[in-house]
């Protein structure tokens, strides 16, 4: 499999020859487009890659679709922060993004404790004084507070962005002309690293051992609508307590779920496990409703609780707030307990589900929904035969629910103490329909990544004097 792979990977490279030096000007141009997007010279954002990865994306389709230019600079310059951001903006515009004179900057003095958004003219009709200085207060200084800069600079750009959005459609945009400043924005203290004694403020709400999963999600709602921020609740999950100590809520993150889940509550329908522990509320199919994120719920104490913690783990949600799966965390953890309710979806390579709609009732007999091709170690006999992946039904459990695909290398089963390894096509056949349904399978593969990504090197267990790393995956049996 992987040298047909690889085979038709160079068959590929040869018909694309000609196009990649346009690629590679593309690269180039895009390099170059983030030039100067985020200036860090307090030293308090490039030390959370994945966070300002995050924001790069964000930035990069504000610019895309709304022809905005918005970049960020930190500095402990001595200097106002009002004339600064002016002599800072006024720099950075002499090579804008924007062809339309839309233009952001937010500056953050980390010895000042001051933070400061600077717009443009051509902006100001949509990003009011007053508007600006309410999410500045109410939308990313909260994540000061808690020294989350990085974070609060993300949340910045996204509350950006939905107005944006909602500006376009209300058609607020004023037409283009030269981008100066000339003092719009707001400035207000940063509270770098203070923490705010009212942030984990909130009365006690109480689930029943005779609500349903909507009717807790009912109680969330009212948690959000009163800007409840107590981590305590018990309508939460225990790891959803913890995770709430910890994380940092505002009041425009709570508005704008209330907003998100609305027009949701009338698709929702409630998915349960087996075993009637878990439930997703769920507005199907997902890839027609990507905006109406999927909720999940654990029964606690006899209660069914909302596991945001879960959520937070393996739910990403792009500029449109289209949900989407972390890939590489979705089946880890708890994570694992929530696969079922997304039977019969596959998943691309960002994580997006997809119906699989090929009919194919010849699948219908088998329980895992997968096929083997053999593959030998050296000195094995005919009968000792594994299973190398040939088909894993896209949807299917063994898909869904284990992450298998096409490719992959089955070496074990079995939970850590009962492992075995080097197991035959038979004896993996019979384990996985051994495992009664709602009870954990665990396989240890070579994963065949197709976007790229380094496999494991298993040619080391044959190798006692080698290190051998192996890829453990765990599902719910059907």
């Amino acid at each position: 499999m992987r040298q047909i792979l690889m085979v038709a990977a160079a068959l590929l490279s040869l018909i694309l020859l000609g196009g990649c030096e346009k690629k590679e000007q593309t690269l180039q141009e895009k390099a170059a487009a983030q030039k100067n997007v985020i200036i860090d010279d307090a030293y308090v954002l490039l030390d959370k890659p994945k966070v300002m990865k995050m924001y790069r994306e964000y930035n990069e389709g504000l610019l895309r679709d709304y022809d905005i230019d918005f970049r960020v600079v930190t500095t402990v310059s001595d200097e106002d922060i009002d004339t600064f951001a002016n002599k800072e903006f006024a720099k950075l515009q002499q090579e804008s993004r924007s062809k339309s004179g839309k233009a952001l900057l937010l500056v953050i003095n980390t010895v000042q404790d001051k933070v400061r958004l600077e717009v443009s003219q051509a902006l100001e009709p949509v990003f009011t004084d007053a508007f600006v200085s309410y999410i500045e207060r109410k939308g990313f200084v909260p994540y000061f507070r808690d020294y989350k800069i990085a974070d609060g600079v993300y949340m910045a750009t996204e509350l950006v962005h939905d107005r944006a959005t909602e500006a376009a459609a209300g058609k607020e945009f004023v037409a283009p002309m030269k981008s100066k400043s000339i003092g719009g924005g707001a400035k207000t203290k940063a509270h770098i690293g203070i923490a705010d004694p009212n942030a984990k403020q909130g009365e006690a709400v109480s689930a029943k051992a005779s609500d349903t999963p909507k009717d807790v999600m009912e109680r969330y709602l009212k948690v959000l609508k009163a800007h409840n921020k107590n981590p305590n609740l018990d309508i939460y999950t225990d790891a959803t307590k913890a995770f709430f100590a910890k994380w940092t809520v505002t009041d425009i993150n709570q508005d704008h779920e209330v907003h998100n889940i609305a027009p949701c509550k009338a698709h929702y329908e409630t998915l349960y496990d087996t075993k009637n522990q878990h439930a997703v509320l769920a507005a199907l199919p997902y890839d027609k409703y990507r905006k109406y994120a999927p909720y999940f719920f654990k029964k606690e104490q006899g209660k069914w609780k909302l596991d945001i913690a879960t959520m937070a783990q393996v739910l990403r949600f792009n500029a449109q707030m289209a949900f989407h799966f972390d890939i590489d965390k979705r089946l880890q953890k708890e994570g694992k307990y929530y696969a079922y309710a997304f039977d019969g979806y596959y998943f691309d390579g960002n994580g997006y589900p997809f119906t699989f709609t090929k009919k194919d009732p010849e699948w219908e007999k088998y329980r895992w929904k997968y096929s083997c091709n053999g593959y030998y170690h050296p000195g094995d006999r005919k009968e000792d035969k594994h299973c190398w992946i040939r088909y894993a039904l896209p949807g299917g459990p063994a898909n869904v629910r284990l992450g298998l695909a096409g490719g992959d290398k089955i070496y074990g089963f079995g939970a850590e103490g009962n492992r075995k390894m080097k197991v035959t096509i038979r004896e993996l056949i019979d384990y996985l329909n051994s495992v009664p349904s709602g009870e954990v399978a665990t396989v240890v593969l070579e994963h065949y990544y197709l976007d790229g990504k380094e496999t494991h090197n298993f040619d080391a267990i044959l190798n006692p004097n080698v290190e051998v790393r192996y890829e453990i995956r765990q599902g719910i049996a059907p």
